[in-house]
């Protein structure tokens, strides 16, 4: 087929597929995968050319993976140490373990064996961190967790690759005659690494940015990435571990952020890229006649990495929610598993059967993590009803270090301790009022429990053991911070049961979830969203000069309606008047009206207009070149080019407009 065909065609099944998998929430890797099984030579045979397919790949990883390079910084890699190195050194090669174990058993010879272990240890940073974009838990306990677990099997890479020559020996087993050589060739590459780092990469960037030439600087970005690339493929090692070296070079330079903005544009075209030539490889005639052990592959996949991921979080310390959450979230193939896996291929250690039905698993893995990481919450609730006991910690508290919660009255309870709720724990110790502190992280509670502030609880909140221990019938208000959107709604269903009369404050995210959780129980709820509203709306109409009464009046309204829509009622009468002004608040805005020579309302008083009587309208604002007033006087005669501001619906700005027009 002619090229210029090929690529229109390709495309237009993009454009399609992906719009499509959009819809059903697919993530985008999974449809470019999908997308070149179709037009590969094993597909609709769009593009048949094996070599033009490993020509494309291979420049795709290497883009690819010196943009994650630049992405990557080693300072977040020191704020989560904990997670990063133990969490992650527990799931790699608890990992390895137990698939090389798995294999072995199938009778695979040793290196191809601990090469699926390689290949299988490894997670999508891209899908995992883009399905927690979505769901707004990048920052929470699980979401920092599962990061820094991602960081460290992005790292391990690099010694995965460094051992893969080591694995070509013939026999099936580890040609180790060549490891003194390995390990000299390692050292001379961390060498040459610091050397370029600290001294060569930077000074070079520094003359090339003084030139202020956007091509110059892009140029040497790219030529800096294809030369490292070419160093590391001649010493033996992968041209992709030299991209991704390169990138981890400039990441760390002054100029990472310039080199981002030249880059990042580019970056999902390199990955499209990258996984179409992945998706073009699959064999799906092998794959069907070997459906069996497929679907054995993909069973084995998931139960040992969710296993392996919720025991590695264990590890650290981590309640039942957090260690299932990040089981479930990590049960996929990564992106840099297809590059271990295309270089063992490559180098002889994987067979192709094995191969392809790796590419299969991978797919089906890749595309039901969505999916997983949603069912979570169910997962959790699950486990607590079934074992109610065992996942409640022992050693919360001790007698001898705090009183517990059924021992206090009146009191409040905090779930969760961040900005928030340090911020309730302050103002309760300034009014003298017990509290009880109920959080997820036990890095938290190990800084702030002390004598002054002992009442900590390590656990989570959705557990009816864990508010019982927090003395949740005995307490008066229970405030819930906690930052899992996803818990709120299920710490609240769990208090209103336990205590019909404790009063329930709880903060979200987005007002579109007010009405649920009041719906659940809640007696009030703040909105993140509702309250950064009307300070960005205040801060707007200063810079305007409006006067601060004006707008301060303004805001009271709206602030007397939020009240009224994040307050439970359990009066279906008043619960009828609420809705009411729910749909009033959403059609009020501001309307600005200028009088205009000739109009009905031009010479006339305020008072004369009667809007009060005609239209309802009791406050407005009234300007006249520099005077304002918040409550002009009713004698106050009305001239060409005076402004009268209104908080008013459209509908009934509509009957008043014309008051104030010319010529109606």
């Amino acid at each position: 087929m002619d090229l210029m065909i090929a690529l229109v065609c390709v495309v237009v099944l993009t454009i399609a597929l992906l719009f499509i998998g959009q819809r059903f929430r697919l993530p985008s890797v999974v449809s470019f995968l999908i997308i070149g099984m179709l037009v590969g030579p094993f597909g609709f045979a769009i593009i048949t050319d094996q070599s033009l397919i490993n020509t494309i790949g291979e420049i795709g990883i290497v883009l690819l993976l010196f943009t994650i390079g630049l992405e990557f910084s080693f300072q977040t890699l020191l704020r989560s140490w904990r997670a990063v190195i133990i969490g992650g050194t527990v799931q790699i090669c608890t990992t390895i373990v137990a698939i090389t174990l798995i294999t072995l058993a199938f009778q695979m010879p040793f290196n191809e064996a601990l090469i699926f272990g390689f290949v299988v240890s490894l997670s999508s940073t891209a899908i995992v961190m883009k399905v927690l974009q979505e769901k707004g838990e990048v920052d929470t306990i699980q979401g920092r967790t599962l990061f820094g677990i991602l960081i460290f099997q992005d790292l391990a890479i690099i010694p995965m690759m460094l051992v893969l020559p080591l694995l070509s020996g013939s026999g099936g087993g580890l040609d180790l005659s060549t490891l003194p050589y390995q390990i000299l060739k390692i050292a001379l590459i961390i060498l040459v690494i610091i050397v370029l780092g600290y001294w060569v990469i930077p000074r070079l960037l520094f003359n090339v940015a003084k030139e202020r030439s956007r091509e110059l600087f892009l140029v040497t970005i790219a030529g800096i990435c294809v030369i490292i690339a070419w160093l590391t493929s001649e010493a033996g090692l992968s041209f992709t571990l030299g991209a991704f070296i390169g990138g981890l070079i400039i990441g760390e330079s002054d100029y990472n952020i310039d080199a981002l903005g030249h880059i990042i544009p580019f970056r999902d075209v390199f990955a499209a890229i990258f996984f179409l030539s992945i998706g073009m490889l699959l064999n799906t005639a092998t794959v069907l006649d070997n459906f069996g052990f497929v679907a054995l592959i993909i069973l084995s996949i998931f139960c040992v990495k969710i296993l392996t991921g919720a025991f590695s979080t264990a590890v650290l310390g981590m309640p039942t929610r957090v260690c299932v959450f990040c089981g479930l979230a990590l049960a996929q193939i990564g992106e840099f598993s297809f590059v271990l896996a295309k270089s063992g291929l490559d180098a002889g250690v994987i067979q192709t059967p094995a191969y392809q039905l790796f590419l299969a698993g991978a797919i089906v893995t890749m595309a039901l993590t969505p999916f997983t990481m949603g069912a979570s919450p169910k997962v959790v609730d699950l486990l607590y009803r079934l074992f109610p006991k065992r996942f409640v910690r022992a050693n919360l508290i001790t007698a001898d270090e705090t009183a517990t919660g059924e021992e206090l009255s009146n009191h409040i309870i905090i779930a969760g301790y961040g900005i928030t709720g340090k911020s309730v724990a302050r103002a309760a110790t300034l009014a003298g009022i017990p509290y009880m502190v109920i959080e997820l992280n036990p890095e938290i509670i190990r800084q702030e429990r002390s004598q002054y502030r002992p009442n900590f609880i390590f656990g989570d909140a959705v557990q009816e053991e864990v508010l019982e221990h927090a003395g949740i019938r005995h307490a008066r208000t229970l405030v819930v911070a906690v930052s899992e959107e996803e818990a709120i709604p299920r710490i609240i269903h769990t208090a209103r049961q336990l205590a019909p009369d404790v009063h329930i404050l709880a903060r979200t995210r987005h007002v579109r979830n007010a009405q649920h959780l009041l719906d659940l129980g809640a007696d009030e709820v703040i909105s993140e969203e509702f309250e950064s509203a009307l300070e960005i709306f205040t801060r707007a109409l200063k810079r305007y000069e409006i006067p601060d009464e004006e707008v301060a009046r303004i805001i009271q309204r709206a602030k007397r309606i939020g009240a009224a829509l994040f307050t439970r009622c359990t009066d279906p009468t008043q619960h009828q008047k609420i809705q009411n002004f729910e749909t009033l608040f959403r059609a009020t805005h501001i309307h600005t009206v200028r009088v205009e020579a000739g109009s009905e309302a031009e010479r006339k008083t305020i008072g004369e207009l009667a809007l009060k009587d005609r239209f309802g309208i009791r406050e407005f604002g009234f300007r006249r070149g520099t005077m304002r007033f918040t409550e002009p006087d009713p004698a106050l005669r009305l001239e060409a080019g005076d402004t009268l501001v209104f908080f008013i619906t459209d509908e009934k700005a509509g009957k008043i407009i014309p008051l104030f027009s010319a010529g109606k």
